[in-house]
């Protein structure tokens, strides 16, 4: 696509879509790119076929970051039109109904950075590295998103010095679920989703609501409001199917439609 954004419904797993950065050749996420990605997970939840997303690139890195050339225009107002976008495209992954898990291979630098901290859940080929390089171009930018990845002196060093780090050293700070191969990256993704897309479609959303919300909350009140998710959830029709399917050791009515499917 002219954006560089593909959507796919990969074959054998339903439930499961494919989004995939493909512009060559370093995946820079221009203007046009940080839209389509903002109203594609904008409107994904509202199809309710839909149990996870995963998030790649095509070639040989995630993403280079925001396309430089466009960041060359550098008046006040290209740069606070440029902002609204790319603030509301990582919004949206973070704010997207269902789980999105980021499928991550070669260098995710500044923005590429972000979009995959944006996601639920990352799993990392080998080669895999990460930086925040905007210092070496005079900008700035990614710092708040990676601090959901890790500790603050781990995010100065990378924003003061536009270093890289590898998967193994972002996986220790937690901000990996795994490392694989390259061949094994797209295979461990779909594994993954796929065991999500089996899960009780509400509730899968009512949890990813739940963790989006309680996530800066104190313990207590945070506490407080998963408890109120879980009574919400509890009285609804598919809390009761899951509790019974569990019992009964059968699968749930929404796992037999996603065989039917396939």
């Amino acid at each position: 696509m002219d954006d560089g954004l593909i959507i796919t419904r990969p074959e054998g797993h339903p439930g499961v879509m494919l989004a995939t950065i493909d512009r060559p050749p370093v995946n820079a996420l221009s203007l046009a790119l940080f839209a389509s990605l903002r109203a594609f997970f904008a409107q994904v939840g509202a199809q309710p076929d839909v149990r996870c997303v995963v998030l790649t690139a095509a070639g040989r890195m995630f993403s280079a970051g925001a396309d430089v050339k466009e960041l060359s225009e550098r008046t006040t107002e290209v740069q606070l039109a440029r902002s609204v976008v790319s603030r509301g495209c990582f919004d949206a992954i973070r704010r997207c109904e269902v789980p999105v898990i980021a499928a991550v291979n070669g260098a995710a630098l500044g923005a590429g950075l972000v979009v995959a901290s944006s996601c639920d859940l990352m799993v990392a080929a080998q080669d895999a590295t990460f930086s925040l390089p905007e210092v070496n171009v005079g900008v700035m930018g990614g710092t708040r998103h990676t601090a959901r990845l890790l500790p603050d002196k781990l995010v100065r060093y990378l924003a003061f010095t536009g270093r890289k780090i590898d998967a193994a050293t972002l996986q220790s700070y937690g901000g990996v679920n795994m490392i694989v191969g390259a061949d094994a990256l797209l295979p461990t993704a779909f594994e993954i989703a796929d065991e999500i897309a089996r899960k009780s479609p509400t509730g899968l959303r009512l949890m990813k609501e739940s963790i989006n919300l309680t996530e800066d909350m104190p313990v207590t009140e945070g506490y407080r409001v998963e408890q109120l998710f879980t009574t919400l959830a509890s009285s609804m029709e598919e809390s009761k199917q899951a509790a019974h399917a569990f019992l009964e050791k059968r699968d749930p009515p929404w796992v037999t439609d996603l065989k039917n499917q396939t």
